[in-house]
């Protein structure tokens, strides 16, 4: 893209959000003042002004009244020794979490879908969708696949939940007591971009997670994750000996 087409408050965004990731400013550490980023940037404040407040509608900054804006924490970290929801992290945060745009249908299990529910392929499953806005700002697309038999009518409560575990526990006796988890990274395609309200090739964390409920697989979880925003902690102990 020639730079010259980029409107300057997105150039004075990226700049400022490349710089924040970078950790060129830290957490709680207070950006330039207007003027300063004004002369720095060569813009107005009113294209200085707009390259904020998209920093502070993503999570990056916020504004303290009498001191100047503030670099937030704007990392979600889920601790992923024990079995926790993206919208259990995000609460847990602090952050209200909604849920958006949700549909509940019966698909045909896809052969991937199958191998990961270990059933036939063909085979008829639940297919939940919906968007999660944390504070709202999207965050995360979410596609869980559940055994159909587990729970019926489950399309009679489209909206009415934000947090599946919880609704899954209450309403159908099902305790979701361990996963498997498989992570990886990718760039934003057009569809995940106009969805997550990104740029085409934002960084996104692609996570599948194969749910058990008394060691029987009860679904599958396909999310992909605004990868600026959240992250993953792991406690490991001891290493392997070599011989």
């Amino acid at each position: 893209m020639d730079i010259r087409k980029i409107p300057a408050y997105f150039r004075v965004y990226s700049t400022l959000r490349s710089q924040i990731l970078e950790g060129d400013y830290a957490v709680g550490e207070l950006l330039p003042t207007e003027p300063e980023l004004e002369r720095r940037f060569s813009v107005s404040r009113t294209t200085v002004r707009r390259a904020v407040e998209m920093l502070s509608r993503d999570g990056f900054v916020a504004a303290k009244q009498g001191r100047g804006t503030e670099v937030l924490n704007y990392n979600t970290t889920q601790n992923i020794n024990e079995v926790t929801s993206v919208t259990e992290t995000l609460e847990r945060k602090g952050y209200t979490v909604q849920t958006k745009s949700m549909h509940i249908d019966h698909v045909v299990a896809s052969p991937r879908i199958a191998k990961e529910l270990e059933i036939e392929p063909g085979t008829t499953v639940i297919r939940v969708q919906r968007i999660q806005e944390a504070d709202n700002v999207p965050i995360a697309i979410m596609r869980n696949y559940l055994i159909a038999e587990l729970v019926p009518n489950i399309e009679n409560h489209n909206g009415e939940f934000t947090r599946l575990y919880d609704f899954l526990e209450a309403r159908y006796g099902i305790l979701i007591d361990a996963a498997r988890d498989r992570i990886s990274a990718r760039a934003a395609t057009f569809e995940e971009a106009e969805m997550l309200q990104v740029p085409i090739g934002t960084a996104i964390i692609y996570l599948i997670r194969i749910c058990y409920s008394g060691g029987r697989i009860v679904a599958t979880d396909h999310c992909r994750i605004v990868g600026s925003k959240y992250e993953f902690e792991v406690y490991m102990k001891g290493r392997c000996q070599r011989t």
